[in-house]
């Protein structure tokens, strides 16, 4: 970062060194904002280098935070006191966003948190705060966090002192770490939105009002408990004093409840319907048919000329019978005979 004794008129370099060697609580404005007392370390002071990409690329030491939208972080080179410096930017989009620094502090000392270059290119579209946590903590949305005034309008300059515009905060730490917040707000855009940022520090200020208390919480006194070995001499001196009495409780005679007889509802029992009785329905017997017996025609008288050729016929074809008979027997003697022959040769 340029010293702005460059820019600035002959003599007020030397002025503005008079005035901080005849005390070092007159506030320091944006002259030379990174210089002690400032107790920010200089390089994170002024954004001198940046880390990460867009859309989430910061100043080295400050860690960015997005409450609402979708801002773009992205190092730039517009800046009041020589680049580079923080642009958070949007097209046509709202955010609510930020960034933060934790800072080492002493304990119990006040301190003032001061911006330089806050400068909007739609000043009434952007809120712009500073805040402390004199705690160390990091959630911008604690209630340990102390707000400064947010401004709204023309102002890129936000440190000049009052009446000017000045957006510096005060507080005064509580332990050995301090939570430097740049907060800004765009509730409504016009197209093309951003805002430059640059040159946060933080100087030791005796008038930051004291530290708030923490709330008193009543803690009851504790009971004095006796020695376990001066309870035992106490409960065998008791034992001692008084006579053993065992109280037996009186026994309860149980009260017997009735049990309620559960009384059977009645069953409807089902009336048998009778069967009808099948009418025996008389057949009668079939009637016996009598079919007589053919009868014999008896053949007519036979004559004797005709019993005669009957007689002849029968004699016939029983003298043949005989005659075929016959020979057949003499046939089969013959074979048994010329067999037995045969036989008996062999033999």
């Amino acid at each position: 970062m340029k010293r702005l004794t460059r820019i600035l008129p002959p003599g007020f370099a030397a002025a503005l060194a008079l005035a901080l060697l005849l005390g070092s609580t007159r506030p320091v404005f944006a002259s030379q904002p990174c210089e002690p007392p400032n107790v920010i370390p200089k390089s994170v002071c002024d954004m001198d280098s940046f880390y990460g990409d867009r859309p989430r690329q910061g100043p080295v030491g400050w860690t960015i935070f997005v409450l609402s939208g979708e801002p773009d972080f992205y190092q730039d080179d517009h800046t009041y006191f020589g680049g580079p410096n923080l642009t958070i930017w949007s097209n046509g989009g709202t955010f609510k966003a930020g960034i933060y620094t934790q800072v080492p502090v002493t304990p119990g000392q006040g301190y003032r948190a001061s911006i330089s270059w806050g400068a909007p290119n739609a000043p009434d579209l952007f809120g712009r705060q500073l805040g402390i946590d004199p705690t160390g903590g990091t959630d911008p949305n604690s209630p340990n966090v102390i707000w400064g005034p947010m401004h709204w309008g023309p102002g890129r300059i936000l440190n000049y002192p009052p009446p000017d515009v000045n957006i510096d905060v005060k507080a005064r730490a509580v332990g050995d770490t301090m939570t430097v917040f740049f907060l800004t707000d765009h509730p409504s855009s016009s197209g093309d939105n951003l805002i430059l940022v640059d040159a946060i520090a933080l100087y030791p200020d005796d008038s930051a009002p004291a530290a708030a208390a923490p709330p008193a919480t009543n803690t009851p006194e504790p009971t004095a408990t006796p020695e376990p070995a001066q309870e035992v001499a106490a409960a065998d001196a008791a034992a001692l004093a008084a006579p053993a009495v065992v109280e037996v409780p009186p026994t309860e005679t149980p009260t017997l409840i009735p049990t309620e007889t559960a009384t059977p509802l009645p069953t409807d029992t089902p009336t048998a319907t009778p069967s009808p009785t099948p009418t025996a329905t008389y057949t009668p017997l079939p009637t016996a048919t009598w079919t007589p017996w053919p009868t014999v025609t008896p053949a007519g008288p036979l004559d004797a000329q005709a019993l005669q050729t009957r007689v002849r016929t029968n004699a016939r074809t029983l003298s043949g019978g005989l005659i075929l008979l016959g020979t057949l027997s003499f046939t089969g003697a013959g074979i048994f005979a010329a067999m037995f022959v045969f036989l008996r040769k062999r033999m």
